[in-house]
């Protein structure tokens, strides 16, 4: 556990507020300015994407809270995939954590973290990879193709941090989740 610990102090991480107690104004104003900032990340194209068949994601993205070709084309899909590995692992006894004291929910709460972050890198690559999201198809075989791949890995995956962070902004600073938050913003613009 010690290397856990070791691992968890190096993860990028939201600083919770000071005062407990935040009013709705405070509130409304952090949630608002994570969705905006949502609105737009979801605006902003994948450079060295080709045109491949981004419809076949539509509906897909109204679930995930992902805009495909732009930087979010990730959304919430890894950040739900990791929660979800977690608790299974945790509810089957493969791994334990007390999560009735705070250093327990802490651990907890960082390895979820690590879990989200590795499942970033993971779908990244594998949109990239196996064509999903893919760069110019005249450019299969060269090295500026596969460069070009490096690039949209590293973009998803710098979109995956950010929809991580803003989620966990709105849990500490705006109201609810930021799961909630983005789906229900992908529902909305869909």
């Amino acid at each position: 556990m010690s290397l856990l610990l070791k691992i968890l102090q190096f993860l990028p991480e939201v600083t919770p507020p000071l005062q407990k107690k935040r009013s709705f104004k405070e509130k409304l104003k952090w949630t608002g300015i994570t969705l905006i900032l949502f609105f737009i990340m979801g605006l902003v194209p994948l450079f060295g994407l080709g045109q491949n068949a981004l419809a076949q994601f539509e509906y897909l993205s109204i679930i995930l809270g992902a805009s495909f070709g732009s930087i979010i084309s990730l959304g919430i899909g890894p950040i739900v995939t990791g929660s979800i590995v977690l608790q299974l692992l945790n509810g089957a006894g493969m791994l334990k954590f007390d999560l009735t004291n705070p250093d327990g929910r802490k651990k907890f709460q960082g390895v979820q973290k690590i879990l989200s972050i590795f499942f970033v890198i993971f779908e990244a690559s594998i949109y990239v990879f196996m064509g999903g999201l893919a760069p110019p198809a005249e450019l299969v075989g060269t090295a500026l193709f596969f460069q070009l791949e490096l690039l949209l890995a590293f973009q998803l995956f710098l979109g995956g941090i950010i929809i991580m962070l803003m989620d966990e902004v709105i849990s500490k600073y705006g109201f609810g989740s930021g799961i909630s938050l983005f789906i229900a913003a992908g529902v909305s613009q869909g």
